[in-house]
């Protein structure tokens, strides 16, 4: 008996920590519209985040602009950093499996992208941060 509990306790674990890692197409959108929000911390002060980001992820130029990444993760990203991939996008199938970005937390300071697959893990997390007033891509931070 004391097995059979365990097991079930093990399962519900197991079930719950996958669910937490979940992101519904519901989930995604109320990220954007929290990022959106004037109220979002990230949108206070002298560049809103929400302006900044409609124009990193659709002008190539501006984006290179804005990119403080080291050169090691310049190199080792590189396929990654093209506008679309700025963007915060309902889970979508992509290798055999479904794929995710949403707005993580929103500082003052600093903003993340969270991109990963659904009912796994993150894959990497684009992190923005502002300095001097504007906001940049500053970290790709990879799942090891």
């Amino acid at each position: 008996m004391k097995l059979k509990s365990f097991i079930i306790a093990i399962a519900t674990i197991i079930i719950g920590s996958t669910s937490i890692n979940a992101q519904t197409a519901k989930e995604v959108q109320a990220t954007i519209a929290k990022m959106e929000s004037k109220s979002a911390l990230c949108n206070k002060g002298p560049e809103a985040f929400n302006s900044f980001i409609a124009k990193f992820s659709t002008d190539e130029e501006f984006m290179k602009s804005r990119i403080k990444l080291s050169d090691a993760q310049s190199t080792e990203f590189a396929e990654l950093l093209v506008p679309s991939n700025f963007t915060a996008k309902e889970p979508f199938a992509k290798d055999d499996d479904m794929y995710y970005q949403s707005w993580g937390e929103l500082q003052y300071q600093k903003t993340y992208l969270d991109c990963g697959w659904v009912d796994s893990y993150v894959t990497h997390t684009f992190q923005f941060e502002r300095i001097d007033g504007k906001w940049y891509l500053y970290k790709v931070i990879a799942d090891e």
